[in-house]
């Protein structure tokens, strides 16, 4: 019996034990991060801001079309005149003199190298001016990501956001995860509240010149 007991006893104490840690609280699940999707490609193309950089892209690639445009039209002109002087050259071909015959090719020759020179020059300008606007236009999108990301940042916060993903590298299953609507509404009040530019004052207008008093012949 002597033995017995203090088994008996050890293993009360270690049902008890157990007992003890089953009625501890299990714990605390660790949060699960909340993610979010943005457009940056709609808020650029559908909020007041995107839209007014969109216009500045818009009118350095329609200067750059204008400019090519305009030298087309030049091109043009030169193959006009450089047709009409190869035909006027094969027309008189059998009744000028050979001295004047030589004349009008080698002014053939020169025009046409003229046109060349033109064509490569053009190029070269519209080459360049592609260039400036590229740079101009990666600035431009510079300011806009600049001026939105507050924006962002504020809805990710008003919603509790940890992980915010860009809707062109992600699939969106629903579109209760994507905020870009939500983005959009705050920048476009934030564009709507800011004052706007006051016009010119007109400039008064000049005060009469006085009227010269006529002198009094005595």
């Amino acid at each position: 019996m002597k033995t017995l007991i203090p088994a008996l006893a050890l293993g009360a104490f270690a049902a008890a034990a157990a007992a003890q840690e089953g009625a501890k609280p299990a714990a605390k699940a660790e949060k699960a991060p909340k993610i979010a999707v943005i457009d940056m490609a709609r808020i650029s193309a559908e909020s007041l801001l995107g839209k007014s950089y969109a216009t500045r892209i818009d009118a350095l690639r329609n200067e750059i079309e204008a400019e090519r445009t305009k030298k087309q039209n030049e091109l043009n002109k030169l193959d006009t005149t450089l047709k009409a002087l190869q035909d006027d050259i094969e027309k008189q071909a059998t009744v000028l003199s050979p001295e004047a015959l030589e004349k009008k090719r080698q002014d053939l020759v020169k025009r046409g190298r003229d046109r060349q020179a033109f064509l490569e020059d053009g190029q070269q300008d519209l080459q360049r001016m592609q260039e400036r606007a590229q740079q101009q236009a990666q600035t431009l999108n510079g300011e806009f990501q600049v001026k939105i990301k507050p924006h962002v940042d504020a809805v990710a916060k008003d919603k509790g956001i940890d992980i915010l993903l860009d809707a062109a590298s992600s699939m969106v299953i629903t579109k209760d995860f994507d905020i870009s609507q939500d983005v959009i509404v705050k920048a476009d009040d934030a564009e709507r509240a800011k004052p706007k530019a006051a016009a010119p004052a007109a400039k008064p207008p000049a005060a009469p010149s006085p009227t010269p008093t006529p002198s009094v012949k005595d």
